[in-house]
């Protein structure tokens, strides 16, 4: 079905912006959870200096607003006040293996970030709660979302866990949104056994699509 990479994807438009919009109220504040955020607002934002996993927190603001303006580019966050606390990005595979596999229906959780001086209020989930667990918010569930998670990109440092036990608490976390694993021959995750492929297969994808993803996953499609 390799017809499936060449289709026009001119019917994948992103949702409205602030499509997710709800406060959430906890012990140290009321948090604005929204998204996807149009990249013009991103800039009336500073991102929390702990927000420095990827890159340093006014570099990596830049590069959610440059991946804001994509085509595919998607940004939910939790807010305070005018600080950016969490967020999780979405947007077209980057990972080598699936750039090349990429079809219409295919996008990638990207990156899923909270300052450490936060974390313990558990706001990375409530945004994932937001995004997937939300009835009057569908739109995920006309793609296959895949999230690739890789030893070298876990906090074990900060975290004090074993590879194999912050794996556990990745598929923990993640199969309350319907994320499974996949056994894919992706070399990325091939190269450590606690890497993962987990995906999230739409409501509303088809057999065939399903079936074209699986052969993506094991290199029978390029």
């Amino acid at each position: 079905m390799s017809n499936l990479t060449n289709q026009d994807d001119s019917n994948v438009l992103k949702p409205p912006y602030d499509s997710v919009k709800q406060i959430h109220t906890t012990e140290l504040g009321r948090f604005q959870i929204r998204g996807p955020i149009a990249p013009e607002i991103l800039c009336q934002y500073q991102l929390s200096d702990g927000l420095n996993c990827f890159r340093p927190s006014k570099r990596q603001h830049e590069a959610l607003i440059e991946l804001a303006k994509q085509e595919d580019g998607l940004i939910f966050a939790a807010t305070l006040a005018t600080k950016i606390i969490s967020y999780v990005t979405f947007q077209k595979p980057e990972f080598p293996w699936w750039i090349k596999r990429c079809f219409p229906k295919l996008l990638e959780l990207g990156s899923m970030e909270t300052d450490l001086s936060w974390r313990n209020l558990g706001l990375g989930k409530t945004i994932l709660d937001t995004i997937f667990l939300n009835s009057s918010f569908n739109f995920f569930d006309n793609f296959i979302v895949i999230a690739v998670h890789t030893v070298h990109s876990w906090d074990l440092k900060t975290s004090c866990l074993d590879p194999w036990s912050y794996r556990n608490i990745m598929l923990k976390m993640f199969k309350q949104y319907n994320f499974v694993p996949w056994e894919t021959e992706d070399p990325e995750v091939r190269e450590h056994p606690c890497n993962i492929l987990l995906a999230r297969v739409g409501t509303n994808i088809c057999s065939e699509e399903i079936k074209h993803f699986s052969n993506c996953c094991l290199g029978v499609n390029s």
